[in-house]
């Protein structure tokens, strides 16, 4: 009897072969086949699950930014501000070795997004739900009592999330290993200075 296929995992599993080869290797090394060997499958395998190139980086990206909205689904908002804001937006620094991977996949497929086509569009889409996020999480702090409501909610919102871009540049480009905990400093910094 042939052996089923699940083809949610098998797709899961490319396109963490992609997110191997594009850490490791670059932009440059990535290919069809060089994703197919990371993956351990021939070529005409991964064919199967992902047509082209081009569906195969989208899927990587998508993936990217379930991951991570799988992440703050999972966290408790329950207590008091800033607790529940500072959660969310550590979720979207790299602070371990899963989100670095995360944030490198990320920027390399950021700079193929240039280009235009369903790849832009998905890059798009996560840099527009990351300012979204941000204005909410700065009128969250307005509700809770914890910024003032004199603030200027857009201002807030680009200031944190450019913020949060930095932070987030910056810890990619050290060594992976080094410590990390000044960028959660930096962070808790910001959020204390928007208090009432």
């Amino acid at each position: 009897m042939p052996r089923l296929i699940d083809h949610a995992a098998r797709e899961v599993e490319v396109a963490e072969a992609a997110w191997r080869v594009l850490s490791g290797r670059g932009v440059g090394a990535l290919s069809v086949r060089t994703v197919a060997a990371e993956a351990g499958l021939a070529t005409g395998s991964l064919r199967r699950a992902f047509p082209t190139q081009d569906a195969l980086l989208v899927f990587s990206l998508e993936l990217v930014a379930r991951r991570v909205r799988e992440r703050i689904g999972a966290l408790d908002l329950t207590a008091p501000a800033p607790g529940p804001q500072t959660a969310v937006l550590l979720e979207l620094l790299p602070l371990d070795a899963e989100r670095r991977l995360e944030m490198e996949v990320f920027l390399h497929l950021g700079s193929l997004a240039v280009g235009g086509g369903a790849l832009r569009e998905v890059y798009d889409t996560a840099h527009r739900e990351l300012a979204e996020a941000s204005l909410r999480l700065i009128g969250s702090l307005v509700e809770a009592g914890w910024a003032p409501s004199s603030l200027d909610l857009p201002v807030e919102a680009r200031r944190l999330h450019a913020l949060v871009d930095g932070l987030a540049l910056h810890l990619v480009r050290q060594d992976a290993g080094a410590p990390t905990d000044w960028a959660t400093d930096v962070l808790t910094a910001h959020l204390h200075a928007l208090r009432a």
